[in-house]
């Protein structure tokens, strides 16, 4: 957006979007994203453990992924930033959608917001704030266009849509299942979020992923770098409509 001349006002963002939208209201340049997004080894932050399933329900603690994130956004809460940013996260004591935001959780660091709003179920431990029992905002609200606010000023929502091939016949391992089914899970909310947004004036824009696995944390450098691409592209292609 800011390679076609739009300063982003507000924000909101889900799970993975999360951390790059808290990322950016932190200060952290876009080169600088773009660098993380290439290089960075995600293996210490999604390092399972039998302690954890054990003594937390999950495979993972999270507590790597908090630790990236704080000291990337160097701690900062939602009442220092410069733009509105809400994080959405799902929050399992009310089985609803919760925002954090500078309103409702000012005094909240947004590192501890990105790490509850990315909570795959299982995959990493919920996050307790307050009476909060947070986990992936994409099983409540995948595609947040809807927090935004309903003004003048244009609206922009951008989502990574799966479209792998069907599956043969057979029997797959957890490897394989997993990300299929938190794919049905997040595609069986998105449409009707897409089509409500969509009906409200926002601009919604798709990124086909099927190519990238949603639990590589050995991504090659240049499967990154066409996610990166694809999604610039198709961001580039929606913003040009608006003339």
């Amino acid at each position: 957006m800011l390679d076609a001349d739009y300063k982003p006002v507000e924000i909101s963002a889900t799970s993975g979007g999360a951390i790059v939208a808290s990322f950016y209201a932190a200060g952290i340049s876009l080169t600088d994203m773009q660098e993380l997004a290439l290089t960075m080894d995600w293996s210490p932050m999604m390092r399972f453990s039998p302690w954890t399933l054990l003594t937390k329900q999950a495979l993972c603690d999270g507590d790597a992924l908090l630790d990236l994130l704080t000291k990337h956004t160097e701690g900062k809460t939602f009442a220092a930033l410069d733009v509105d940013l809400k994080v959405i996260a799902s929050d399992l004591a009310t089985e609803k959608e919760f925002v954090f935001s500078r309103e409702t959780t000012p005094d909240a660091p947004i590192a501890l917001a990105a790490r509850a709003s990315a909570s795959i179920p299982i995959v990493f431990a919920p996050v307790t704030y307050g009476q909060v029992i947070a986990v992936d905002g994409g099983c409540a609200n995948n595609v947040p266009a809807s927090v935004l606010t309903v003004d003048s000023v244009p609206r922009l929502g951008i989502y990574l849509q799966s479209d792998d091939s069907p599956l043969k016949p057979g029997k797959y391992g957890l490897a394989t299942l997993a990300p299929r089914i938190i794919d049905l899970m997040l595609a069986s909310n998105e449409a009707s979020h897409v089509a409500l947004d969509t009906h409200n004036g926002a601009h919604i824009v798709p990124v086909s992923t099927g190519f990238a696995g949603s639990f590589d944390k050995s991504m090659p450098t240049a499967t990154r770098l066409r996610l990166f691409k694809d999604g610039y592209a198709a961001t580039q292609a929606a913003l040009a409509t608006w003339g």
